[in-house]
C-alpha cells in the first residue's frame, strides 16, 4: 500500500528546491548582513500631557501650555543652533527662555493647579537637610554583589 502525502507536504517539498536556489542567488551578489538588535522605538514624549494629567487642565488650558512647550522648543534650538551665541551664554540664554515659558504656564493656571505645579528651589539654595546627595543615589545604583560574588 502506497502512502499518500498530504498535499502541503508535497507543496513544500516542490518549492523548497525553488527557495533555496533564490536565497542561494541572492547570497552570492549581496553582502551578509549581521544584525545584532533592532532598535526599539523610542517611548513619544509629551510633557504637556503630562502636565494636563498632573494638573487636571482643561482643553483651553492644554491647547496653550502645548502651543507655549513647541514656542520654548523652537527657541532653544534657535540658541543652540546659533554659532554667533558663545558656547558659555547658551546655557545662560535657555534658563532664561525655560523661566520665561514657566512663568506663562503659570499665567493659565489656577491657583489650585500652581500648588500642584513644579515650584524650582531659589536659586543658591540647597538640598533639603537630610536628603540624599549624588554619592547616595550612585551607590544605589551600583550593582550590589554578595559574598559569592553574584551581582544583584
Amino acid at each position: 500500500m502506497l502512502y499518500a502525502a498530504p498535499l502541503s507536504l508535497v507543496w513544500l517539498l516542490a518549492v523548497t528546491p525553488a527557495l533555496c536556489a533564490v536565497d542561494a542567488d541572492t547570497a552570492r551578489t549581496e553582502p551578509a548582513q549581521r544584525v545584532t538588535h533592532l532598535p526599539r522605538p523610542t517611548p513619544v514624549r509629551d510633557p504637556a500631557a503630562a502636565l494636563a494629567k498632573h494638573l487636571n487642565l482643561d482643553a483651553n488650558q492644554l491647547a496653550q501650555v502645548r502651543r507655549l512647550l513647541a514656542i520654548q522648543k523652537v527657541q532653544i534650538r534657535k540658541v543652540w543652533s546659533d554659532p554667533s551665541i558663545d558656547a558659555d551664554d547658551r546655557v545662560g540664554a535657555v534658563k532664561a527662555i525655560n523661566a520665561k515659558t514657566i512663568g506663562q504656564i503659570r499665567a493659565l493656571l489656577t491657583e489650585d493647579q500652581k500648588q500642584k505645579y513644579f515650584q524650582p528651589l531659589p536659586a543658591g539654595s540647597l538640598p533639603a537637610e537630610g536628603a540624599p546627595g549624588v554619592g547616595e543615589w550612585m551607590r544605589a545604583l551600583r550593582p550590589q554583589t554578595d559574598k559569592t560574588g553574584a551581582t544583584h
